[in-house]
């Protein structure tokens, strides 16, 4: 049951995560083993009508009601190279929508959809501890991952862009506890770096969930990005909402978030999730609905 409640746990972790900001890891403590993974293909509906200038919660730019909205599609894969080790990676497409442009003037509107290839992350884990196996029962699963950040084919520098546009790396520290069989917590707390200008990052995300009548799983998530090392809001001198400087902003937010995954099989769950932006600093105050579907397999028939 262990097994199967990792499987679950760990797709459905990543999937708000990597879609609501490229701030988010979306990692997971419990590897699969040497020979085996999971892919999960998942779509997200992301939409906001206000954001935070600075810190404050307005309405979107223009007085028009117009929404930021983003659909995007992602395709991950983990696989167990070793006990201790597994790779992981990501790719996925992106379009975004909104229908005011600032170089036309207040109130103008345009039709703004930037689309292209999302940001790659390829990543490794290793383990350092693993429940299942430790003398002392009180002790959690243990693990490190360090990733690989490639910028996306997308424009970047608007206020809906797709991404921040920078190439860059990641490292996290995670920690996951079963309950029983049928209810788990994990953290990942990590740092991140990347290139253009583009502030450092910390992220913290956090997510429990329990498992019912064996097949269904219920998870809730709180997950935080902060730019400690930057103070350059919207409105400061040299912003210009034409210039292409968002991605250099003092980014943060924090989030909430829940949802369901259903076991079809033992190696194909379908899930959903939603998460909602409570606090942001220059960010949007987004909504997130997320489906997703995985299937967990194995190499060893072949």
């Amino acid at each position: 049951m262990q097994r199967l409640y990792a499987f679950i746990f760990a797709v459905a972790a990543p999937v708000i995560a990597l879609t609501v900001s490229p701030a988010f890891s979306g990692g997971s403590p419990w590897l699969p083993a040497p020979g085996s993974g999971d892919i999960s293909l998942s779509y997200t509906y992301q939409t906001a009508d206000e954001f935070y200038r600075n810190t404050t919660k307005v309405p979107t730019p223009g007085n028009v009601g117009e929404e930021l909205v983003q659909h995007t599609t992602y395709l991950e894969v983990r696989y167990g190279l070793l006990d201790q080790l597994a790779l992981d990676g990501r790719i996925g497409y992106a379009q975004g929508h909104y229908g005011f442009d600032p170089s036309r003037g207040n109130g103008a509107i345009s039709d703004k959809s930037p689309d292209g290839l999302a940001d790659v992350n390829l990543g490794l884990t290793y383990r350092l501890l693993d429940e299942t196996i430790t003398e002392n029962p009180l002790l959690p699963s243990l693990a490190i991952r360090i990733g690989g950040i490639i910028a996306g084919d997308y424009e970047s520098g608007d206020i809906n862009s797709i991404g921040d546009g920078g190439d860059g790396f990641e490292v996290s520290g995670l920690a996951g506890k079963f309950f029983g069989d049928m209810s788990a917590v994990s953290s990942e707390f990590g740092y991140r770096t990347r290139t253009d200008g583009i502030p450092d990052n910390l992220f913290l995300n956090l997510s429990g969930g329990i498992i019912l009548f064996d097949r269904l799983g219920l998870n809730i998530s709180y997950q935080r990005v902060d730019t400690p090392w930057s103070s350059f809001d919207i409105g400061d001198p040299g912003f210009s909402p034409v210039t292409g400087v968002f991605p250099e902003l003092k980014e943060e937010m924090e989030l909430i978030g829940g949802g369901f995954h259903l076991a079809i099989t033992d190696t194909i769950n379908l899930g959903f999730q939603y998460a909602t932006v409570i606090e942001g600093r220059n960010t949007a105050a987004s909504d997130v609905f997320s489906v997703s579907l995985g299937y967990a397999f194995d190499t060893y028939a072949f």
